[in-house]
């Protein structure tokens, strides 16, 4: 029967912290994350943030990644906290997950890794290339996937027992309530979560009745600066040929690149249409002094 420990998931973070003092606070990696937090000592190195051993990295809604110096990657994932350390010369390394996942990638020429959690004692051990999820829920459920480009075994031990288990490439596992005992066949979700693609937007529905207009103008449209509605009558040879047409509307920008017009024709029938006054005809001025010669003569 397994015993019960009452917070046996907090010392984790205080034996990495103990640590600290024989391992040297050197640059473990450079943090690439939005809204994450580390606490401990870091370093800002052009525009970056640089990890030193003995911190703990919290990520926030989005997944952070740590680029290790000596090269390769580790993925937190979203509220995720994650303890590093190193040691002198920074080629091995210890990482503490009390809970949450992670994303493993990077390559070990030699030497030995160890990743800590609270059931688990995780050893890489080089040479080999490591890429693999791995989560612990609170429950203590601990699950390891191996992710594309793996070639490299892994190596537990229990932390308050004495089994063990090596994990090799291409294989999964999941461990119930943090026991190598209860090993069984891993979920499909081991890792960071997938993040889902935005929603393309619905296009908006077009009505039978909308005029679609061509606009060559930018996005900043230039203020308009001409507008008309008036109304013009074109006469034809008879009355029956009158067309009344009415601009709508008519405008230009100051570019003259957007031009909108909409022109309605209306036919006046010849029995409703008011007769158009014909214009008079002036006289020409010779006429006129002619009559008014006549007139002094008495003509």
């Amino acid at each position: 029967m397994r015993k019960s420990f009452p917070g046996r998931r907090w010392p984790l973070a205080l034996l990495l912290l103990a640590a600290t003092p024989l391992l040297a606070q050197k640059p473990i990696g450079e943090l690439i994350a939005e809204g994450a937090s580390v606490r401990g000592m870091v370093s800002l190195e052009g525009g970056g943030t640089r990890v030193l051993g003995g911190s703990q990295i919290t990520a926030g809604e989005a997944a952070a990644r740590l680029h290790l110096v000596r090269g390769g990657d580790i993925r937190v994932c979203p509220k995720t906290s994650l303890s590093v350390n190193a040691d002198v010369e920074g080629k091995a390394m210890v990482f503490g997950l009390n809970g949450g996942a992670l994303e493993v990638d990077y390559p070990l020429g030699g030497g030995s890794d160890s990743l800590l959690t609270p059931d688990f004692r995780v050893q890489l051990i080089g040479p080999g290339n490591f890429h693999f999820a791995i989560s612990v829920s609170p429950a203590g459920d601990t699950c390891l996937r191996p992710l594309a480009g793996n070639d490299a075994s892994l190596f537990l031990a229990e932390m308050m027992g004495s089994d063990s288990y090596q994990l090799t490439p291409g294989k999964s596992v999941l461990f119930k309530g943090g026991r190598i005992s209860q090993a069984t066949t891993a979920p499909a979700a081991c890792g960071c979560p997938a993040t889902a693609a935005p929603p393309k937007p619905a296009p908006e529905p077009v009505h039978p009745n909308t005029v679609l207009e061509t606009n060559l103008v930018p996005a900043s449209q230039p203020e308009t600066h001409l507008k008309a509605d008036t109304t013009f009558t074109y006469y034809g040879k008879d009355e029956s040929q009158d067309v009344t047409v009415t601009v709508a509307r008519l405008s230009a920008s100051r570019d003259d690149s957007h031009l909108t017009l909409a022109m309605l024709p209306r036919v006046i029938p010849p029995a409703t249409a008011a007769a158009t006054p014909k214009p008079e005809k002036k006289q020409r001025l010779w006429q006129r002094l002619g009559g008014m010669m006549n007139r002094l003569l008495g003509k």
